[in-house]
């Protein structure tokens, strides 16, 4: 069965309808207004999940790598957090239009995936304070640090192709899945580069730490032993 825009308006409005005056006062047919207002709800879901998981979340994950700051740990933080508060209220939507269409479970699977991403997601700031804590304790890194970064990776890249998936059910044209997956291809792209030239500057940087630590330790030995 393929859903459409105006299947998925219609289904709706006819729902909220009945819902909220029992069939109506014309006989249960949606009224202008409330093919517009769900229309519009069905556009808000869209676009705040859209930013959230094409732009935002990538941003933020981005902001950790490209920018050295007192404080970036928080302003990260701080980022994703509200980016997950947008998601959530854009969850919100989702769940409360599924309801109305009794279409819990969609063909392509969309609202599953969005609650298997939206509830892993909620452990993301725990996992992150975890490691900020072990971090500050032990100066090395942490297996805590590696599950929250690649868990946050894994399941973005998920929701955002599930932000595509969403487009399947809601639009007729291609107009506005090609909008929405070329925002996506510059932010994870600009995400991909900053990850792989940190991780490539991680390693310049390891062995020259190294390096210092072996000098200053044989210094101090000549020291002890000129004593």
């Amino acid at each position: 069965m393929r859903f459409s825009s105006r299947n998925t308006l219609a289904a709706l409005a006819l729902a909220s309808t009945a819902f909220a005056q029992d069939g109506g006062q014309d006989g249960g047919q949606p009224s202008p207004s409330e093919i517009a207002k769900t229309q519009n709800i069905i556009i808000a879901h869209g676009i705040m999940m859209g930013i959230a998981f094409a732009v935002l979340f990538p941003f933020g994950a981005i902001i950790m790598r490209l920018f050295k700051f007192r404080g970036v740990v928080w302003f990260h933080a701080g980022w994703q957090i509200f980016t997950y508060i947008v998601a959530l209220a854009a969850f919100g939507l989702g769940v409360w239009l599924a309801l109305l269409t009794n279409q819990l479970v969609t063909p392509n699977g969309h609202s599953i995936i969005g609650i298997i991403v939206i509830g892993m997601l909620f452990f993301q700031p725990i996992g992150g304070l975890l490691h900020h804590h072990l971090y500050a304790k032990h100066q090395a890194p942490t297996a805590v640090g590696t599950g929250h970064r690649w868990i946050g990776r894994v399941f973005i890249i998920l929701g955002t192709i599930n932000g595509g998936l969403g487009l399947q059910l809601a639009t007729e044209g291609k107009g506005p899945t090609i909008a929405y997956s070329v925002l996506a291809a510059f932010f994870f792209a600009l995400w991909f580069v900053v990850v792989i030239v940190g991780n490539l500057r991680a390693k310049e940087t390891r062995p020259m730490s190294g390096r210092k630590r072996v000098s200053s330790e044989t210094s101090l030995a000549e020291r002890n032993r000129s004593v």
